[in-house]
């Protein structure tokens, strides 16, 4: 499971083809996962992948550098907030992503068009998406509910203790209070880290607009 502001992954790897090979190769495995995409320049490609209940959904950025190199990087969208956790997201869209891309190689999509053959198994395996989404959507829905939840009692929590010096942290099972004066420091420090993350979000979303 990712972490970061917003959460991401990122890998590279190497083939032994030409830049144009691996064009065609990178946009076959694009279109064959259904992730719509911009062609950013002749060796950069942006594709959106949409809510999915693990996240507010990704953005995928793809680079054909030198050396035959593929590099993808999934990251969080971020929707008024950065999406600090992932569940593993963007990781399985990386290794989703480089998987199409090296069965892509395999079977020569860079020498010749797509048969007629493999068409019926890519639109096969399209139908079959979105039952397995839909479980997917509720699951991660779940668990996304249950950080922003955990967030906001700890917001709370820190709010309380920092006005009596009494300071509730939830845990497993069970929770722990802290008395007096560390309570009041814990409590600063929590609500100094989500006063960060507001002025972050803040200064991102002003960058934006420019």
């Amino acid at each position: 499971m990712a972490f970061g502001f917003p959460a991401r992954s990122t890998s590279s790897r190497t083939y032994n083809l030409q830049e144009d090979e691996l064009v065609a190769v990178v946009k076959s495995a694009l279109e064959n996962l259904d992730w719509p995409y911009k062609v950013l320049s002749d060796k950069e490609f942006l594709a959106s992948l949409p809510f999915s209940g693990w996240t507010w959904g990704e953005d995928f950025k793809v680079k054909i550098l030198s050396g035959g190199v593929i590099e993808a990087e999934s990251k969080c969208k971020t929707v008024r907030l950065p999406q600090v956790f992932d569940f593993g997201k963007n990781r399985q869209n990386v290794e989703t992503f480089f998987a199409r891309v090296e069965h892509g190689i395999r079977q020569g999509v860079y020498e010749r068009p797509l048969s007629a053959t493999k068409q019926e198994s890519i639109e096969q395996g399209r139908q079959a998406a979105p039952k397995n989404r839909l479980a997917g959507s509720l699951l991660g829905g779940c668990l996304i509910g249950t950080l922003i939840l955990a967030t906001l009692i700890y917001f709370i929590s820190a709010v309380i203790g920092l006005l009596t010096g009494y300071l509730y942290l939830p845990g497993r099972g069970h929770g722990e209070t802290i008395h007096g004066v560390w309570a009041r420091i814990i409590s600063v420090m929590i609500l100094m880290f989500f006063a960060w993350i507001i002025v972050w979000v803040l200064r991102n979303r002003r960058k934006s607009r420019l």
